[in-house]
């Protein structure tokens, strides 16, 4: 795959779609669909943003799957060919990670993350036979390396060298433990042969040192910010940009972080501000569980304080 086309599809801020439920939490794809055109609508294109389908932000681990296939395509026949989607492949099954690999390209999407096994821990030698089986299962998908440190195994440099030999390993989703010297190398090293997407909380660092984009939970709620975040980054108005991270981003990070610790789970915080905004959220699964009263006073609070329209 040609690398630079790459950079010109998974760049800008990648939004983690949430699996909607009905109450008696089956699916809801309309409402995903409603969530998926509602950022694309302002202003979520090809060149501006990417859509991440079925990751933890999507809440795959509660679902099987085939809700992860329905899920998956629910959001790439939302996006019409306006937006790469990226559906998350990972599984502790290989047979699972090789079956939605297919999937995705079977139904049209751009590419997939693909993370370590987990579970087990895993090794170098694991890691990439892992890859390769996947990879060789597939014939057009492209494959976004997923570094999930916090399972145990953490991807060294070489070993992403290594994965990108593969041809369709053309991104990475990069984030290290010590937040700092590795992770910006990593940046460094793989700027010109991978799409490198921020998962650290460092857009700015990512885009100074070469990297292509960022994961944003905030934009699935207010899209406008983190475009308009983006647009000043491209711009090198990096000041600019951070004092809105500041403001804005990392408020709602360290709400979401105060959550996690009561009932870890990315979406019940994005689920609670989409209905605050008068948008579909809807119930959550097992082990986590919704926010309560107070926890949603509390964050519509905030909304309203970092500037949240639609309140």
């Amino acid at each position: 795959m040609d690398i630079q086309e790459v950079k010109q599809h998974l760049c800008g801020p990648m939004i983690p779609i949430i699996t909607n439920l009905h109450d008696d939490l089956s699916i809801d794809a309309e409402a995903i669909q409603s969530n998926v055109r509602y950022v694309i609508d302002r202003g979520f294109v090809t060149g501006k943003g990417v859509l991440l389908a079925v990751g933890a932000g999507g809440d795959f681990p509660m679902l099987n799957v085939q809700e992860r296939k329905d899920a998956a395509k629910a959001i790439v026949e939302a996006s019409a060919g306006n937006i790469p989607v990226v559906v998350g492949a990972q599984d502790t099954n290989p047979q699972v990670c090789i079956e939605l690999a297919q999937w995705a390209d079977e139904i049209g999407a751009y590419g997939i993350q693909m993370a370590p096994g987990y579970y087990y821990q895993s090794s170098d030698s694991d890691c990439l036979n892992l890859f390769k089986a996947v990879h060789d299962a597939t014939q057009n998908i492209a494959i976004m390396i997923y570094n999930t440190w916090w399972e145990n195994y953490h991807m060294s440099l070489d070993q992403v060298e290594t994965l990108s030999q593969l041809e369709r390993c053309v991104s990475v989703k990069w984030s290290t433990p010590d937040g700092g010297m590795g992770y910006s190398r990593g940046v460094a090293r793989f700027a010109e042969k991978l799409a490198v997407v921020d998962n650290q909380g460092l857009p700015i660092m990512n885009h100074l040192l070469g990297g292509t984009g960022y994961i944003t939970h905030l934009a699935t709620i207010w899209p406008e910010h983190d475009l308009h975040v983006w647009n000043l980054i491209q711009q090198e108005q990096y000041t600019e940009a951070q004092q809105l991270l500041t403001r804005v981003n990392w408020p709602w990070l360290t709400f979401r972080g105060k959550m996690w610790n009561r009932s870890g789970a990315e979406s019940p915080v994005v689920k609670a501000a989409l209905e605050l905004c008068g948008r579909p959220g809807g119930a959550s699964r097992l082990p986590t569980r919704s926010l309560t009263d107070s926890e949603r006073a509390e964050l519509k609070t905030l909304l309203l304080e970092i500037g949240v329209p639609g309140l």
